[in-house]
């Protein structure tokens, strides 16, 4: 396994990082049993980051592995809020040591940050972050965002350690600009010390038949310390790995047909609408409806927010 330093952080990262969305309610629902197995896999094969997120609910899955994991000193764990007050933020600080049974975080970051705006606005939780980290409770903190202006906006703050941008090798969910801009943005935060670990580079499932070519685009950019990848199996964990060693004769990972399920009791709320980061969605005569599918990355949040529980990926 390959590994970088992760900015000026100090710490340092294998190239694929563990994406744990993929292992949670949001998308397979694996137990935690079942999800730290999948985990605990990478883990010994040399994957030493992983991703994951409040509300991904997959604080469970993690302490397991890293429980059963020798080594579970040296994993770099990543985590994420939506939380904008201060007291949301303490609150989800130590959720986040309880969940993984870290004393200490390793990155915390603000979840999907859209500008310079979304960031004044959660101000109040990033100082959260920064006086965590000032006491020795965080090591690094930082954005995850969908959002061209959101990855320049946090490299003009020098408090800001790490982003997490989505890129990938056709642009898709990209917003406020197209590839090209994110990948100028992400080089521009690169030069200024900035931490970068990449997420969606298969596109939420929609680059899968293009798998090899997909990760290697990332890989040949030199500004891009991580790659976050989501695994559901030993068996893609295994492929990854063997693919980030640098083996070029595997198969592609088996396609995945996925797609938003809108049961019918669906009240037409609109809080999936909201939640979506990628404007997929839209209420049409009293539902929510699946309004643009290329653009939708199956991150499972609109089915988070969902108060009646009627949307999933599936």
């Amino acid at each position: 396994m390959r590994y970088r330093e992760l900015g000026r952080t100090g710490l340092r990262v294998s190239q694929l990082c563990f994406g744990a969305l993929t292992i949670g309610p949001l998308q397979r629902n694996l137990s935690p049993e079942e999800g730290s197995a999948v985990l605990l896999r990478a883990l010994e094969l040399g994957v030493n980051f992983v991703d994951t997120a409040e509300i991904y609910d997959t604080y469970d899955h993690i302490r397991l592995a890293l429980e059963r994991f020798p080594g579970r000193g040296q994993v770099v764990v990543a985590t994420k809020s939506y939380a904008y007050t201060r007291e949301g933020m303490l609150a989800s600080l130590e959720r986040a040591q309880r969940g993984l049974g870290q004393e200490v975080v390793p990155i915390f970051l603000l979840h999907e940050q859209e500008s310079s705006h979304t960031l004044r606005g959660h101000w109040p939780a990033l100082e959260v972050l920064l006086e965590a980290k000032e006491a020795g409770i965080v090591q690094a903190v930082g954005i995850s965002t969908h959002h061209v202006p959101a990855v320049l906006a946090a490299t003009a703050i020098p408090e800001i350690d790490v982003i997490s941008p989505l890129i990938n090798r056709t642009g898709i969910g990209i917003q406020g600009g197209g590839r090209e801009d994110m990948l100028a943005a992400i080089a521009k935060a690169a030069r200024e010390g900035k931490g970068i670990y990449a997420m969606k580079p298969l596109g939420g499932g929609h680059l899968l038949g293009e798998w090899a070519a997909s990760l290697d685009y990332l890989l040949q950019i030199d500004e891009i310390h991580s790659i976050a990848v989501g695994m559901k199996s030993v068996a893609e964990v295994e492929s990854n790995v063997a693919f980030f060693q640098g083996r070029r004769d595997l198969p592609a990972p088996a396609a995945a047909t996925r797609r938003l399920h809108i049961e019918y009791w669906c009240t037409g709320c609109g809080s999936c609408v909201s939640a979506c980061p990628n404007g997929s969605l839209a209420l049409h005569n009293g539902r929510a409806v699946v309004a643009m599918p290329e653009e939708c990355v199956y991150c499972g949040y609109c089915g988070a927010s969902c108060p009646e529980f009627a949307i999933k990926v599936i």
